[in-house]
C-alpha cells in the first residue's frame, strides 16, 4: 500500500499550474481500477473471554475489480465555472450515466480446531457484476432537478470444504432510485433519494439526504463540502453517513478526505476513512487515486484488517 500512498501524492504535488479558459463536452467515458485486502483473526471466547484453545479463525481475502463507465451530458458540460472535477454540478448538467463493474475475489477461511472440533479450511472464489442507468435533469433557471435510476447485481461463490464436495452459491439484486433536488445558491444543492432493493425475499427502502457546496478560499483556492444521511426501513441495516470534504488548488487539482459510518441495529459499527487525489493532465483527461480503510468495531478475540487502492481516468469529448 506504499505504492498508493505515493501515487496520491505525486497526483497531489505535480499540477499547480493555472487551468486553461473553459471547455464545453459532450460526452465522458472512464476506468478505474481497484485491489482491496482483508485479513481477520478470530480467537473463540468462553464467557466472554478469549479462549484460544477453544480454536482460532483466520480469514485472508483478495479481490480485484473494474469499472467502466460514461455519461451523455445531453444539454453540455462546461468546467468554466469552477473546479474541472465538479464540472457537473457546477454547470448544472443535465445527463445520462452508465456503469458497469466487475469484482473477482478469493477467500481463504481457516480454524485450528478445538476441543472435539478438527480443524477445516474452507476456500471460496465469487466474481460480482453491478450495471447501473441514472438520470439527472436540471431546471437551471429555476435550480430544481430530478434524479433517476437502475441497477441490478450478481454474485457467483464457488465454496470448496477441506474433504467435502463443493458448493455453489447465487445471490442478484435490483434497486429502483427516484430523487428531486433543489439549488439553494450559486453553488449549493439539497436533495432528497429515496432507493428501494429488491434482494431475495426482502424489499427494504433507504431515504437518502444530500447536502453539496463549492466555495472559495483566498484569491486561488477553492473547497467543497458533501454530506449524506441515509436511513433504511429494514431492521438491520439502520443508518448511515458519509462526510466528504476536497481542497481544490487549482481548477485542474482535487485531493480530499471521505469519512463514512455504518450504524446498523443489531450488529458492528463500520467506519470508512479513504484519502483521494485528481489531477486533470490536461484540459479534458483527469488522473485519480485513492486510499481506502475500513475500521469495523469487533467483538472481543477479533481482529480486522480492510484497505482498498484504487486509480482511474476519465476523458472527456
Amino acid at each position: 500500500m506504499r505504492t498508493g500512498s505515493s501515487v496520491l501524492l505525486l497526483l497531489v504535488g505535480c499540477g499547480f499550474a493555472t487551468g486553461a479558459a473553459g471547455e464545453d463536452y459532450d460526452f465522458q467515458v472512464g476506468l478505474t481500477y481497484g485491489w482491496a485486502q482483508l485479513d481477520s483473526t478470530s480467537v473463540s471466547t468462553l464467557g466472554g473471554v478469549p479462549d484460544p484453545s477453544l480454536g482460532t479463525t483466520t480469514t485472508s481475502s483478495d479481490s480485484d475489480d473494474i469499472g467502466l463507465s460514461g455519461a451523455w451530458y445531453y444539454s453540455g458540460l462546461s468546467d468554466a465555472n469552477g473546479p474541472k472535477s465538479r464540472a457537473s454540478f457546477m454547470s448544472r448538467a443535465s445527463g445520462f450515466f452508465v456503469s458497469y463493474s466487475r469484482g473477482d475475489e478469493s477467500t481463504t477461511t481457516e480454524f485450528s480446531g478445538g476441543g472435539i472440533i478438527p480443524p477445516q479450511t474452507v476456500r471460496s472464489d465469487g466474481t460480482s457484476t453491478e450495471v447501473s442507468l441514472d438520470f439527472r435533469h436540471v431546471w437551471k433557471d429555476s435550480g430544481w432537478y430530478a434524479l433517476a435510476g437502475a441497477s441490478r447485481s450478481e454474485l457467483d461463490v464457488d465454496i470448496m470444504l477441506s474433504g467435502g464436495e463443493p458448493a455453489f452459491v447465487k445471490f442478484d439484486a435490483n434497486g429502483y432510485r427516484l430523487g428531486v433536488g433543489k439549488y439553494i445558491g450559486k453553488a449549493t444543492s439539497l436533495d432528497l433519494a429515496i432507493t428501494t432493493l429488491d434482494v431475495g425475499s426482502s424489499n427494504p427502502t433507504v431515504v437518502a439526504l444530500s447536502f453539496s457546496h463549492i466555495g472559495s478560499i483566498g484569491a486561488n483556492w477553492q473547497y467543497g463540502a458533501d454530506v449524506t444521511f441515509a436511513k433504511s426501513d429494514t431492521g438491520g441495516d439502520g443508518d448511515a453517513f458519509a462526510l466528504r470534504g476536497a481542497l481544490f488548488p487549482s481548477e485542474s487539482i482535487e485531493f480530499g478526505l471521505v469519512f463514512a459510518r455504518q450504524e446498523p441495529n443489531d450488529g458492528f459499527e463500520v467506519d470508512t476513512i479513504e484519502v483521494f487525489g485528481g489531477w486533470f493532465v490536461r484540459d479534458n483527461v483527469e488522473v485519480t487515486a485513492l486510499y481506502r480503510l475500513d475500521d469495523p468495531d469487533t467483538f472481543p478475540g477479533q481482529d480486522v484488517d480492510s484497505d482498498e487502492f484504487g486509480v482511474g481516468v476519465a476523458v472527456r469529448f
